[in-house]
C-alpha cells in the first residue's frame, strides 16, 4: 500500500483553473502526483544525459589516442577478414570503413 502525505501548495490561479478543468475534483491529487513524477523523471534523464556527455568529452582525447595506437592492428585485421558467403567478390577486398 502506498503511503500518502497531505501537503499544502500555493499555485498560480490560472494553473489551478487548468488543473480543475482537466481532472475531476476527486482525482486532482493523483493528477498532480503523476505530473510531478513525469517532471522528476525527465529532470533525472536530463541530468544523466548531461553527465554522460561530460564524461565522454572528458575522455575524448584518451579515447582518440587509444584508437590511434590500435589503428594499424585494426587495419591488418580487416585485411584478413574473409568475405561472408554470398558477398559479391571484387578484386579489391578492403572492408575497412575508414
Amino acid at each position: 500500500m502506498v503511503t500518502t502525505e497531505k501537503v499544502t501548495l500555493t499555485l498560480p490561479a490560472d494553473l489551478v483553473a487548468t488543473l480543475r478543468s482537466m481532472a475531476p475534483s476527486r482525482r486532482q491529487s493523483q493528477f498532480v502526483a503523476e505530473a510531478l513524477r513525469a517532471y522528476i523523471a525527465e529532470q533525472q534523464r536530463k541530468s544523466l544525459r548531461e553527465r554522460l556527455i561530460a564524461g565522454y568529452q572528458a575522455n575524448a582525447a584518451d579515447d582518440a589516442a587509444l584508437a590511434a595506437e590500435w589503428a594499424v592492428a585494426e587495419d591488418e585485421a580487416w585485411d584478413r577478414i574473409e568475405p561472408y558467403p554470398g558477398a559479391e567478390s571484387t578484386d579489391d577486398t578492403t572492408y575497412s570503413t575508414r
